[in-house]
Formats: structure tokens, sequence, C-alpha cells
């Protein structure tokens, strides 16, 4: 994978504390020490999560407005603070996280610009024509596999907080899983990505592309999770549905590409992001270094909770900040894959999850969720976020590892051509009547 600028400094996101102590010289007495000057973060968000903070009066003083742009607002708050920011626009608006952190104003601005960019909707680079390579991956994947990784992830780590220690163990877990399934594969990779001011790692998973290997494709969900307003440091967020599904779901996939041996033209990644409950800190660091080195990401797909049935469509598409030629890609694959699958679009807010991220950074981004806004799992960010709220089942979550083996395989495509009996080349549609798994 690029080499990501994983020691930059990020002042934004690093607590600084400044002691001032009494020279050698002085008379004897205690050191004075002045109170510690605490880092503030700037911060981007909707104008409807602003209101909510200021006119709830959440934080000790009101956040100032210094830019807004269509909808989006700039502001500046401590870094103690966007855990209850966090926490508030779940219960009020139901986004995770629901804004996006700077390091500087001018960083800010530049998101604020980036964030209402209409990325045009136009003849659609994709295609449909890999049948039998999604049926390969597809028909490996099982929803009682993706169930394991979900009671793991929930049940192994009292929580999966970036500022935990068990948040940075579920890392080193995801890490050892996928590295696993990897055994034996000289062509793929499994790398922990260090962010500033975190903790935690994201996890990156790389499986080189044959005949295209400078062009991306990127799969993610993230790793880590919160439950609303809580300081203890020990406190309890399994985080099932959020967002242990979503790498749950992904991680069915990299198993199922192994074992079905594919090997991709275009480099496939497969992430897992660290810190996005407090501002997409990994996912923003990952895209924005893309973005600084040139990387060419072709396309990026966004599961973040997938297990829980809340609405007759079975699955939402977000249509609200992200690539409209990509989504209706997803519709398309969702019509020719999972015939009977009922989807809808749907829309989450700014910076609901990942895929803002790579939108921000001029990357075209998709984001499949589990359910209509709204009619989603009532039981994330808190304590009971546990496979019991979705009848302890990986069925429903099986839907989206479908969708992302399809989408993995016909954004990347094969990158090897074997030619059948038959005279016809491996992807031809004529040469193959698709079962859907």
């Amino acid at each position: 994978m690029p080499r990501l600028p994983i020691t930059k400094l990020c002042p934004g996101l690093a607590l600084s504390t400044i002691l001032v102590f009494a020279s050698a010289s002085a008379a004897p007495s205690e050191p004075t020490l002045p109170a510690p000057i605490e880092s503030e973060v700037w911060i981007t968000l909707g104008a409807d999560a602003f209101a909510t903070i200021q006119g709830e009066r959440l934080l000790d003083s009101p956040p100032p407005r210094l830019a807004d742009n269509s909808g989006v607002v700039l502001s500046r708050v401590r870094q103690s603070d966007l855990p209850r920011i966090s926490g508030r626009l779940h219960e009020v608006h139901r986004r995770c996280s629901g804004f996006m952190t700077h390091p500087s104003k001018a960083v800010g601005l530049e998101a604020l610009a980036a964030a209402t960019r209409q990325q045009p909707f136009g003849p659609s680079p994709y295609s449909i024509d890999e049948p039998a390579a999604v049926q390969g991956v597809a028909s490996r994947l099982s929803g009682n596999s993706i169930l394991a990784t979900i009671t793991s992830l929930s049940t192994l780590f009292n929580n999966r907080y970036h500022a935990h220690p068990s948040g940075v163990a579920a890392a080193q877990w995801i890490h050892d899983l996928w590295a696993g399934y990897a055994f034996g594969r000289g062509d793929v990779t499994v790398e922990l990505v260090t962010h500033p001011g975190v903790n935690q790692p994201s996890v990156v998973l790389t499986i080189q592309g044959v005949t295209l290997p400078d062009e991306y494709i990127v799969l993610g969900a993230h790793l880590d999770s919160i439950a609303s307003g809580s300081s203890n440091p020990n406190f309890s967020a399994p985080g099932a549905d959020d967002d242990a599904s979503g790498i749950a779901s992904l991680s069915n996939v990299i198993q199922a590409a192994m074992l079905d041996g594919f090997r991709p033209a275009r480099t496939v990644q497969f992430m897992g992001y660290a810190a996005e409950e407090v501002g997409l800190v990994g996912s923003q660091d990952i895209a924005n270094s893309y973005q600084s080195a040139g990387v060419d990401v072709v396309a990026a797909f966004q599961l973040d909770m997938t297990a829980y049935n809340g609405s007759a469509p079975d699955i939402g598409l977000i249509g609200d900040f992200t690539d409209p030629t990509l989504t209706s890609f997803l519709e398309d694959l969702l019509d020719t894959y999972q015939p009977s699958a009922v989807w809808n679009h749907t829309a989450c807010g700014y910076a609901c999850s990942d895929h803002a991220s790579w939108n921000n950074a001029g990357y075209p981004a998709a984001f499949a969720f589990e359910s209509l806004v709204g009619q989603h799992n009532p039981t994330i960010h808190t304590t009971s976020d546990v496979t019991a709220t979705f009848g302890d089942t990986g069925d429903h979550a099986l839907k989206f590892a479908r969708l992302a083996a399809a989408f993995m395989v016909e954004t990347a495509k094969s990158g090897d051509v074997e030619i059948f009996s038959d005279g016809f080349e491996s992807g031809s549609t004529d040469a193959w009547s698709l079962t859907v798994p």
C-alpha cells in the first residue's frame, strides 16, 4: 500500500500539557503549576447538529460559528468535549459520529468546501461483467462465520474505544484474523496504521493488483465502539452492530476471497478504521494521506452496521455526501446479484460514517446501511448493543457481505482471464447463468 505519513504532527488531536517549574535558584518552596492548557480542535458538522449543541448548552461555553457553507458549519471545541458531542448527536440525530475533526482552521475550511462540492453524475465508469468471479467468492460466504466474528469482537473486549487498551487490543485481534485468512498469499499484506493523537491503529489488508496495481479499490468499516455519555474509561461498549457487524461482513469477504483464490486486476484494500466515533479520525488520516500522495482510488465502499433488519427495505443506500454514480452502481449490483433484496435511498446527514472522509478527499464513495435511517438498531452506543438485538444471527449481515463481494470483484475485476472449452472468456455474461447464493 502507499506509504502513509504516520508520523506527521496533528496538534488538534494531541493533548498538550504545559508545566512550568520554579527555577533551581529560587527560594525553596512548592512550585506553582498553572492549570493544564487543553487542546482545542476544529470540527465540521451539519447545521442542524450545530444548532443542537448550541441550543442545549451542551458544552461549558457555546461553540463559535466560524464559517458555514450549504448546511455545514465549522466550529472549534475542546478535545475533551468530543465524546459528549458524539453521544448527543447520536441521541438527537442518530449519527455516528456526526462531525469531522481537523487540526487547524485552514484544514477545516478546506473540509467545509469539500463536503458541499457536488460530485458529477455522468456515465458510469463501472461495469458488471464478472458473474463467475462474483459467484466464486459469494458462494463461500457464511452468515454463521459473520456472526462468530461479531460475537468475538463484542465479547472478548470490554469496549473498543480508541483511548482504551481494549481498543488497541481489538485492532490487533482484527489484524491477526485477517493475516490468518491471508496466510500463504505472498501478494497480500496486513498492516497496522497509526494515527496522530490516538492510540488505536487502523488495520489495512492489501491484495496487490495483477495488471493495474496503481489503481485502488477500498472497502472499509470502523473498528471502534463507544457508549454515549460515559466518562468512565472502563465503560462497556460491546458494539455488536456498531460496527462489529461491518468489520465481520468485510472479514467474511476476505476469507471467501482467499479461499476462492481471487486475484484482482486493481489493488484491493480492506480497512478497519480507528476512532470513527470521535470524528472519523482514522479514515480521515488515510484518505487525506492518499489525496496528498496522489493515490488513484477508483471507488471506496463503507459498511457501518449491517446486522439489524429494521425496515421493509433490506438495504438503505445513503444518498447524501456520497458519489451518485457509484451509488447507482450499487443499485445495479443489488438488482443483478441479489434480485430478491429490497433497497431504497435514505440519508444520514453530515459525517455519519467513514465514507465522508473519502468523499471530502475527492474520491468516489458509497455507503450501504442496514435499514432506512431512523429505523436502524435502537441500542447502538449503549451497553445493550449485543447480538441478541438482531436475533443472534448473521443472516441480514450476509446480504451486505454479498454486496461487498460483488463490489470488490466488479470494481477491481479479475486479474486472470481464463478461456473455457466453450470458447467464452471468464466474465462473459453469455457464458453463465448466475445462481445467487
